[in-house]
């Protein structure tokens, strides 16, 4: 149980003066012994870890991580997950909320916050979590059969919450999500679908649409309830990336190159991301694609130089070593201690049919490692030609 003059508070805000102001205000009604503070939702998700935190007042709109997002991953761990979180927000933050009232939110506090406002929710939510109500009960029930690998019983118990409240989506989505755990699409299917006409910004179910329809191989519906739930939460944007590469796995470059660009745009970190999928494009055979996203990351990052390297290979994937040479030039010339770099300008040059070339770049090498068995080897191949 917790008690409310001695349990201990974490309290989450990028804004150092609004978590001391927020500190005070629980000082002064009397609420809460120890308290700790996270500016970020990164940041409090390692302090709950370690400390036995009791209630976390968290802030929505936060940097590297906000609080929809670190209350998703709270929900989902089953250590931290039935700690109460109580989230506060401005107004013009209020739509996204939708999305945490889903994930299990224990209270929402709109901006500016007041001492009988935040008495008031704080009060409501540790009540609640010290006595949960009947559908609360049935759902956190479901989620312990859950995890003990008992779906038939977790779906007994979901069913009992949406008799409970029938006009609320959670217990519907978690139907749902039970289902497609058993792999029984079609009643997966009937369950989400119902979850999302019922809350626009169900995000969890919408997810769960895409991946029971990834599972179908109904790539068009995958593709726009991935698309859906990375609109409504930035969360969801790594499972939507996740989705693209799966396409790109399955040689779905066109699909692929789709959910990136949406991707993209729904990006707080647009240019990171772009390199990622370059990457990951690079190493699964989409060296066109690869291509292209270094090319336009070289126009808008010209300091990088090592991208120049990168862009080298991606020509060499496709075959194309006379297109992947002035990369390699350009990138010994950014550095060159770079032995890799000299190693793909000796076997490009190789290729094209010109030792005299390659032996100027392996003793390039050999002269910064004069052990370097593949040196050593190509450069045999050069006096040979």
């Amino acid at each position: 149980m917790i008690d409310l003059n001695e349990m201990t508070v974490l309290i989450v805000d990028d804004i150092i003066t609004m978590c001391k102001s927020i500190h005070r205000m629980m000082k002064t009604i009397g609420y809460g012994d120890q308290f700790f503070y996270a500016y970020n939702g990164r940041e409090a998700l390692r302090i709950m870890r370690k400390e036995p935190i009791e209630l976390v007042l968290m802030d929505y709109n936060m940097p590297e991580m906000q609080g929809g997002e670190a209350l998703g991953i709270i929900r989902e761990d089953r250590i931290l997950r039935d700690i109460p979180v109580i989230m506060i927000t401005a107004q013009a933050y209020a739509d996204y909320v939708a999305e945490a009232a889903e994930s299990y939110v224990d209270a929402l506090i709109l901006k500016p916050l007041t001492i009988k406002l935040l008495e008031n929710k704080v009060a409501d939510a540790v009540a609640k979590a010290n006595n949960p109500p009947p559908i609360v009960a049935h759902l956190k029930r479901a989620r312990d059969f859950e995890d003990e690998g008992e779906l038939d019983m977790a779906i007994q118990e979901a069913l009992l919450a949406m008799e409970l409240d029938p006009d609320s989506s959670r217990a519907i989505r978690e139907l749902g999500h039970f289902h497609l755990k058993k792999d029984d699409l079609k009643e997966a299917e009937k369950w989400l679908l119902q979850a999302a006409r019922m809350n626009e910004m169900d995000v969890i179910a919408f997810h769960n649409l895409g991946e029971l329809y990834l599972k179908q191989d109904e790539i068009d519906k995958a593709h726009h309830y991935f698309e859906k739930a990375m609109e409504i939460s930035p969360r969801h944007l790594d499972r939507g990336i996740s989705f693209g590469k799966t396409l790109i796995q399955r040689k779905m470059i066109p699909r692929a190159i789709k959910v990136f660009t949406q991707a993209f745009k729904f990006s707080k970190a647009p240019l990171e991301l772009q390199e990622e999928i370059a990457d990951f494009c690079l190493e699964s055979g989409a060296g066109e694609y690869a291509a292209s996203l270094i090319e336009g990351l070289i126009s808008r990052l010209p300091q990088r130089t090592d991208l120049f390297f990168k862009l080298g290979k991606a020509w060499e994937s496709l075959g194309d070593v006379k297109k992947a040479l002035p990369y390699l030039v350009e990138a010994e010339k950014n550095d060159a201690e770079d032995l890799e770099v000299k190693l793909h300008l000796a076997r490009n040059y190789l290729t094209l049919g010109k030792p005299i070339w390659a032996e100027r770049a392996l003793k390039r090498l050999l002269k910064i490692d004069a052990d370097h068995k593949e040196a050593q080897e190509l450069l045999k191949t050069c006096l040979k030609m």
